[in-house]
């Protein structure tokens, strides 16, 4: 049986087991040099067409996240050349704090080479690039089906850690191609008089980062990395907070928790907090994406049953009342109900609770999880034979996953990558030369 709390991944970064191994990678011999895998990189950018599962996104099968390490520095030269071409002098991309990088040192043939891919990329415009090359590796990482994994066990610097069911599976190795991603982001210009990079004030840069948090829902997969620089870049967008709190109020879900229960080094490591830290972090961020926009019912919903989850039952029930009586969605409809059941239940109102568990069954019919919570309703109060007959009825269901919908609620949200994902290429492809 397989479910939305039986599996999921956690993208690991940077640790220090895996620094050791990273070292004994870069011991061996490159199989390219530096600027051959940025002329390589600058191909796959003209060749791949956003949002197609082309040939060019087979073009870092061969990468290590050392090669992306390297593209970083590679690519920011090119980047300055692409603005200035009279430029000789070259540093590596500035540190976290704004403190300035170490000065970056070319051959002649390979100063050619900058100057030719920089003269290939500047017809583009450098926003352009910045965006497309994001949009690329977007593409490698959702439309393949390994997505970013390499397989292997975990001795790359960036490595997946996959679990089921609670229970750990061990490590994959990954290349970091959402993280090369962000990094070109992080140029982004949308005032041209302004030479200050701000890719807060991007609107495409937006809906990347609400497309990436969503895709994590829907796959379960989570980079907390990737998804806090846009929690941190757009703190103010109603959508973005609502993804951000959902993604927070899964990572509080047992099933991710019991694996990083062992090791408080490998939960420093993922970037994820105890249970309690990431409910409180969820209630934050939806508490926010509602004050900026009352009628997001959705968020409300979420924040409702956050709420519940945090014993504050009182709380949530005008938060779950708001939301039902706007949302027009039948299973968000349900979710509500049996969050609001659950909300009356601790707050002793029973009738209340009663109608509400009662609606739900109503809205899915072949669920066991309304006929459960009316028959414990039942047993609390007194009612021996009503909680029998209605666990009786739960044994006649044919007890398939996809009857109830509270086996997907972590999946809900990312329901909305796709539409995302396309609106995003439809942007980046009008931009492209005829």
């Amino acid at each position: 049986m397989t479910s939305w709390h039986r599996w999921a991944a956690v993208c690991l970064a940077a640790c220090a087991t895996v620094t050791l191994s990273a070292q004994t990678e870069a011991d061996r011999p490159a199989k390219f040099s530096r600027l051959q895998r940025l002329e390589q990189w600058t191909a796959a950018l003209e060749r791949h067409r956003p949002g197609a599962a082309d040939a060019a996104l087979d073009a870092f099968n061969d990468w290590s996240p050392q090669d992306f390490g390297e593209l970083k520095i590679t690519f920011y030269s090119a980047l300055q050349l692409v603005g200035d071409p009279t430029v000789r002098t070259f540093f590596r991309p500035p540190q976290p704090g704004g403190r300035a990088g170490r000065q970056v040192f070319y051959s002649r043939d390979e100063l050619r080479d900058l100057l030719e891919v920089a003269k290939r990329l500047k017809p583009l415009g450098e926003n352009h690039v910045l965006r497309r090359g994001a949009m690329l590796h977007m593409d490698a990482v959702v439309l393949r089906a390994n997505g970013d994994s390499r397989g292997g066990a975990g001795r790359s610097e960036f490595f997946i850690l996959r679990f089921d069911d609670g229970q750990g599976l061990g490590n994959e190795d990954a290349l970091g191609q959402l993280d090369f991603a962000r990094f070109l982001l992080e140029w982004v210009r949308p005032d041209p008089e302004d030479f200050r990079p701000k890719p807060s004030d991007d609107d495409w840069v937006r809906r990347w980062y609400r497309t990436l948090i969503a895709y994590m829902l829907a796959q379960q997969h989570f980079n907390v990395q990737d998804a806090a620089r846009g929690l941190e870049l757009f703190q103010d967008d109603p959508e973005v907070l609502f993804f951000g709190g959902v993604l927070h109020e899964t990572l509080a879900a047992e099933n991710v928790q019991e694996p990083l229960r062992k090791s408080d080094r490998l939960r420093d490591g993922v970037r994820v907090r105890s249970a309690r830290g990431e409910m409180d972090l969820a209630e934050d961020l939806l508490r926010r994406a509602v004050k900026r926009n009352p009628s997001f019912a959705e968020a409300r919903l979420h924040l409702g049953r956050v709420l519940v989850e945090q014993g504050q039952s009182k709380a949530a029930l005008p938060e779950l009342t708001q939301a039902l009586s706007a949302l027009q969605n039948q299973t968000l409809q349900y979710y509500g109900q049996m969050f609001l059941g659950r909300a009356a239940v601790e707050t002793g109102d029973t009738v209340r609770a009663r109608a509400a568990f009662e609606r739900a069954s109503q809205l899915a019919p072949a669920a066991q999880s309304p006929l459960m919570a009316l028959s414990q309703l039942a047993y609390s109060r007194g009612d021996a034979s009503e909680a029998a007959a209605l666990l009786a009825r739960v044994a006649e269901l044919p007890a398939l996953e996809t009857d109830d919908p509270w086996w997907f609620y972590a999946t809900a949200a990312g329901r909305f990558f796709r539409l995302s994902h396309e609106g995003l290429v439809e942007s980046l492809r009008r931009e492209m030369p005829k």
